[in-house]
């Protein structure tokens, strides 16, 4: 009992943090179901191997249009509409995937998917509005346990039910899961959000107007920004490259070339997940009296050491161990950069900052994922092996921060 009155004062969740941390738990559930085995559907829908490196491509550039959009919208109108509005058509998203019978049709919900993402700034910027600069780390890290702990396991419920039912039929009841929590994470959302920022009221402009003042002001964010802000974008580009060239056809070559089965592979997932939450509860500690940048280099190191296990797997030990090793390097380092980027901005421009962090990551992604595409079809291997390099140089760069 006292073991889990300690983990509740250590969890940094104020305001609007709890409700964006319980809806992502339940919106979670679901997808964490479906997102695993994306590209393995792609494939069973008859995708040509080049087009789903292509189709992940799509998704990043028409993300790049939402979070243009969304990091405006987040400083000039404030957050909680376009959480709202856009989660709507996030979770609509999924249902799209059921109806889909022919590749080529893929592009529907890809790109609805895609242009949702419109409400991700305002998330973040809604997030660290609502915490204390020293604790945004702690917060963001808060968020990641409470938001992945429920779907843990969630994967290997999708591999099952690929097996039971096969990739596309199984995808599709997953896909329709992931609808049905989504829905229910934005009733949420709507009921019980509060805004955190209230800009001041400014006139009415034409379109064309909008987005002139738009892009304008990305530049003015990036080029006034601080060094320390600079080299945070800095590491977008390069972590971007490696993870557009390595993280697209994991599940493919896992299944296909490996000959990991689909319930085997969604079980490596959840250990990741639940290797990274066991972490983040004594990290919490320490990020109260860490460094945080000390942490990011640390988890960031884990990037080129999990690859590396990865490319010489050659069964399920190996594979536990760059799944546990995964884990490491990504929602502890997620959640540390987020904290970084917050503590480099300010309020005013914190929206349209962490968008361009996300526009330089996806800019940086896609032809990453072009490339890996017709790297795989050449050589598997091959593009898990040129993205250590890139990896290498996104440690590099945080240890300059």
């Amino acid at each position: 009992m006292a073991k889990l009155e300690s983990i509740r004062i250590n969890l940094y969740l104020p305001g609007d943090v709890w409700i964006l941390s319980i809806t992502a738990a339940i919106w979670s559930l679901g997808s964490s179901i479906a997102s695993p085995f994306q590209s393995l559907f792609f494939k069973g829908l008859g995708t040509p191997i080049v087009y789903i490196g292509a189709f992940t491509a799509i998704s990043s550039l028409v993300t790049i249009i939402a979070y243009i959009l969304g990091g405006y919208i987040a400083d000039v109108s404030g957050r909680r509409k376009v959480i709202v509005v856009f989660s709507v058509v996030s979770a609509l998203s999924a249902f799209f995937f059921v109806f889909v019978n022919t590749w080529f049709f893929l592009l529907v919900p890809i790109i609805i998917g895609a242009f949702s993402g419109i409400y991700n700034p305002a998330f973040n910027a809604m997030m660290n509005d609502s915490m204390r600069p020293k604790m945004r780390a702690v917060g963001f890290a808060s968020f990641a346990i409470v938001s992945t702990l429920p779907s843990i396991f969630a994967p290997y419920i999708g591999g099952n039910l690929i097996q039971s039912f096969g990739i596309v039929n199984g995808m599709k009841i997953a896909f329709f899961l992931s609808g049905m929590f989504g829905a229910a994470a934005v009733y949420i959302r709507a009921r019980y959000l509060k805004e955190t920022y209230k800009p001041v009221p400014a006139e009415k402009k034409e379109l064309g107007r909008v987005m002139a003042e738009t892009l304008r002001g990305y530049l003015d964010v990036m080029m006034n920004s601080k060094v320390q802000a600079k080299k945070l974008l800095a590491y977008a580009a390069a972590s971007s490259v490696a993870a557009g060239l390595s993280t697209v056809f994991i599940s493919i070559y896992l299944i296909e070339r490996i000959h990991v089965a689909p319930n085997q592979y969604g079980f490596l997932v959840g250990i990741s997940a639940l290797a990274t939450n066991l972490l983040l509860l004594p990290a919490i500690s320490a990020m109260k009296r860490m460094s945080i940048k000390k942490i990011a280099v640390f988890s960031a190191l884990s990037s080129p050491a999990s690859m590396l296990i990865f490319i010489s797997a050659t069964g399920m030990n190996d594979l536990m161990a760059w799944s546990i090793t995964g884990g490491v390097s990504g929602t502890l380092l997620s959640s540390v950069i987020q904290g970084l980027e917050g503590n480099a901005t300010g309020k005013e421009v914190r929206g349209r900052f962490i968008a361009l962090f996300n526009i330089i990551s996806l800019a940086c992604a896609i032809p990453a994922q072009l490339l890996s595409g017709f790297l795989y079809t050449i050589s598997p291997l091959s593009t898990f092996l040129l993205s250590i390099p890139f990896y290498a140089a996104s440690v590099l760069i945080l240890i300059s921060i």
